[in-house]
């Protein structure tokens, strides 16, 4: 059985860009493409959702439609599936079903925290299921749908875990031929770090590019300006980022790496589960 790309997808623009773009990949990576939408019920009370129950069947109906529309239009085959179930059971149900080797989702421009946290539901979910996490922005060109061909990994100064489930990727990423770079950021006063991001790079399985892959410092006080500015100067065409939770709330409002690369992306981004050793261990 070809192993599963699913795009979780609303028919937004982001979420058209993270279907052509994984339909781009599939073919070379020698997966199945699945389309996902997930229809949650409104909360009512038992009486209104008895009085809604048909106009709601309707509206499933019609996302039905437009998912096979948008299946249709995809170079290659691709499977479409309604999911009727809030977002966490939909997710662990998508899990469960196809064991994904990628999962694929929109990223939608947002001007803040509250509006990230509408628009941008799946940024948790590489940390939450350990599966790897593909986000693709809306506004990527349609020249760039494409399988990456430079990737740059971005490291802290401290050893990294992949989580099992990112860690089979490596083998199909080989498939693809990337190159691959390391980069760290370090801020103006800091001494020169990363050899410890390095050395785990390098032994993460995650690219065989990625073990002959020399480190990349840049100084900037801000980590996710250092790490778009590595990604400028290598022309990577998608960033890679190890993921150790902390969970959405802290993600969003209380700000992190990961939330303010991902705000700003240009290229897709990929999110993978991660365990980060403290530099005392």
């Amino acid at each position: 059985m070809p192993p599963a790309l699913v795009v979780l997808t609303d028919f937004s623009p982001a979420g058209d860009r993270a279907c052509a773009y994984a339909a781009a990949l599939a073919a070379p990576l020698g997966a199945a493409l699945h389309l996902v939408h997930v229809f949650s019920m409104p909360f009512t009370s038992p009486r209104m959702a008895v009085a809604m129950h048909e106009a709601i069947a309707e509206h499933v109906q019609e996302d039905s439609w437009l998912l096979q529309q948008k299946a249709s239009e995809l170079p290659l085959p691709a499977t479409t599936q309604i999911i009727e179930a809030d977002w966490a059971g939909a997710v662990a149900q998508v899990v469960a079903e196809y064991h994904p080797l990628l999962l694929v989702a929109g990223l939608t421009a947002t001007d803040g925290p509250f509006d990230e946290w509408q628009s941008n539901r799946p940024l948790p979910l590489a940390h939450q299921t350990g599966y790897p996490l593909l986000l693709v922005p809306e506004n990527l060109p349609l020249a760039a749908q494409h399988p990456p061909r430079r990737l740059l990994l971005a490291v802290e100064d401290r050893a990294f875990q992949l989580s099992p489930e990112a860690q089979s990727l490596g083998p199909r990423l080989d498939i693809l031929g990337c190159q691959a770079f390391v980069a760290t950021v370090v801020s103006p006063d800091a001494p020169p770090a990363g050899q410890a991001g390095l050395r785990a790079a390098q032994q993460c399985g995650l690219a065989a590019a990625l073990t002959k892959a020399k480190l990349r410092q840049v100084v900037d006080a801000q980590p996710a300006a250092g790490i778009w500015q590595a990604a400028d100067e290598v022309e990577a065409d998608l960033v890679v980022l190890p993921d150790q939770g902390h969970g959405w709330a802290h993600k969003v409002f209380s700000g992190s790496v990961i939330a303010d690369v991902v705000r700003y992306s240009q290229v897709p981004v990929l999110l993978l589960a991660a365990h980060l050793w403290s530099k005392t261990d």
